[in-house]
């Protein structure tokens, strides 16, 4: 069985690298591998051009990296402490008892949220993440924690993201317990993530490059599905967009479909030197900088920090200047920390970043895999559809790749 992968991202690269266990598999990329997953570096200085690493509690990644034979490294405990900015700088309480005592809520929105055991259920096809959360845990949480929050892990806006699909744990609390804490107590488990944030030596490029080295790539660009009939099968594990475009001569309703899907942009902005608080990052809630990753003091081998700019906040970032983008960071630098005197590098700009699980999201993927079920030899796996995180690329790929050799059995 020949199989082609349009795509050589992460979504692109775990799926063949499952597929090569039972089939002849090519991967078709007309960039370089590792999309949004690039390590590069300037003068002496190591940057990561989008996700810097995972966390340790999905086994899918674990088991892939034990067999690349890749050594994984966690971050240190710097990681652990967090800050937001809005008027000034919120370090992120770790416990329940740093919460009460901190400042990073009013007295009248820490009582608010024990509200939230007397909030009834209100049964909705979907809402956004700021109906939810205001609903639920009041207008002061959505804005302190939800703005910064949705805006680092999908540069976007809590009005415009929908709760299920962008949030699906906590969306599901009050739908099989009634609520956030009664589901939290009942599953004893708090509200931070498990895991420990985990990465490579040489950065997120090590593990790209040493999948790619176990594949078969072509440097091609694929324009349309004609191009691949000597195929068995195909994936596409491109962004929606770019499947939109392989597919509208055949099958122009999915590729209708495919072009709902909307993305973010996001530039990335890194600088030398040392900048205080020492920690994991700064999430912002306003400003057109959605936060600082400060890479060099939670990982060996890391020297850079890097600042993302845009997002559904500020989607103009598209149409700027390198200049004008560094221009930006360090106005919203001075405001952060006080301080401008830093060596700023410009580091890539995404058109299309991230994409956007819009209110709606979920009938919108429901009609293009009704679609693109229809047709025999076609698949799709990208971020575009469910979970924008490495280590949910990398257990969709392999739930692909196995129900794709269960067909075959």
């Amino acid at each position: 069985m020949k199989i082609a992968v349009i795509g050589g991202g992460i979504s692109g690269l775990t799926t063949a690298f499952y597929l090569k266990e039972f089939a002849d598999v090519d991967v078709f990329e007309k960039n370089k591998v590792g999309g949004k997953a690039h390590t590069i570096k300037k003068d002496e200085f190591l940057f990561e051009e989008g996700v810097n690493g995972f966390l340790d509690n999905t086994p899918e990644t674990l088991e892939l990296c034990k067999k690349l034979n890749i050594k994984t490294i966690k971050a240190n405990e710097n990681s652990k402490i967090r800050y937001i900015f809005d008027d000034k700088l919120y370090k992120l309480p770790s416990s329940a008892k740093d919460f009460i005592f901190s400042d990073i809520l009013p007295w009248s929105a820490k009582f608010r949220l024990f509200g939230e055991f007397f909030v009834k259920p209100e049964p909705k096809d979907d809402e956004s993440v700021c109906g939810f959360i205001n609903r639920r845990l009041g207008k002061t949480f959505c804005e302190r924690f939800m703005r910064p929050m949705t805006a680092g892990i999908y540069a976007s806006s809590p009005e415009s993201l929908s709760i299920n699909a962008a949030f699906p744990k906590i969306a599901n609390l009050e739908k099989e317990y009634g609520g956030l804490f009664k589901g939290m107590l009942k599953k004893k488990k708090g509200g931070n993530p498990s895991g420990e944030l985990t990465s490579f030596n040489s950065g997120m490029s090590e593990f790209i490059d040493k999948l790619a080295s176990e594949l078969n790539i072509i440097q091609k660009e694929i324009t349309s599905l004609e191009e691949l009939s000597q195929y068995d099968k195909i994936i596409l594990a491109t962004p929606a967009y770019d499947s939109a475009k392989i597919v509208e001569s055949k099958y122009p309703i999915l590729a209708e479909n495919l072009e709902k899907i909307e993305y973010t942009p996001v530039a990335i902005v890194g600088f030398s030197g040392d900048i205080e608080p020492v920690s994991f990052g700064i999430l912002t809630t306003h400003l057109k900088t959605l936060g600082i990753l400060m890479d060099k003091y939670i990982f060996p081998n890391r020297n850079g920090i890097r600042c993302m700019v845009g997002g559904k906040r500020f989607e103009k970032i598209k149409e700027l200047s390198q200049e004008e983008i560094i221009e930006i960071v360090k106005n919203d630098i001075e405001k952060i920390i006080g301080k401008n005197s830093l060596k700023f590098e410009f580091l890539k700009l995404w058109k299309n970043a991230i994409p956007n699980y819009k209110v709606g999201h979920l009938n919108i993927v429901r009609n293009i895999m009704l679609e693109a079920n229809k047709i025999d030899n076609l698949y799709l796996n990208s971020n575009a559809y469910k979970g924008v995180s490495f280590n949910d690329c990398i257990k969709n790929s392999k739930n692909l790749a196995g129900s794709i050799r269960y067909e075959n059995n």
